[in-house]
């Protein structure tokens, strides 16, 4: 069975509006994305129960929800924190992310919040 998106096209429009700049294929692959790194954050219970419509109805909004968010998050400024940035200075503003766990990169706040109340992960977990 092939891994899906726990949130589809539609669920994505409803919170960001049809607008917005990711869209078509770039959507899905971000969707797709952003359900892998839910997994991540959930220790795969999420695929364990069968995917997100399997769960209760809040959780699954919430899990629905989280995706989108971190699907977005992935078009704005995800890549940098994947591509494993070691410097980047800009009229006094520095990032370097030497040293830094590969757990601790790659999902933003707004969805491990999100997950977190869904109860499908736990506070130790995650960055």
């Amino acid at each position: 069975m092939a891994l899906q998106s726990y949130a589809a096209r539609q669920d994505y429009e409803e919170l960001y509006g049809a607008d917005e700049t990711l869209t078509g294929e770039d959507l899905d692959r971000a969707l797709w994305q952003a359900s892998r790194d839910a997994d991540r954050l959930t220790l795969g219970r999420i695929e364990a129960a069968g995917g997100a419509e399997a769960l209760p109805e809040r959780a699954a909004e919430l899990v629905r929800r989280a995706v989108c968010v971190q699907a977005n998050w992935l078009l704005e400024e995800g890549s940098a924190w994947r591509q494993g940035l070691k410097q980047y200075d800009v009229g006094g503003v520095s990032m370097t992310f030497e040293g830094t766990a590969a757990r601790d990169c790659g999902i933003c706040t707004g969805m491990r919040e999100l997950l977190l109340l869904s109860g499908l992960c736990c506070r130790g977990v995650g960055p």
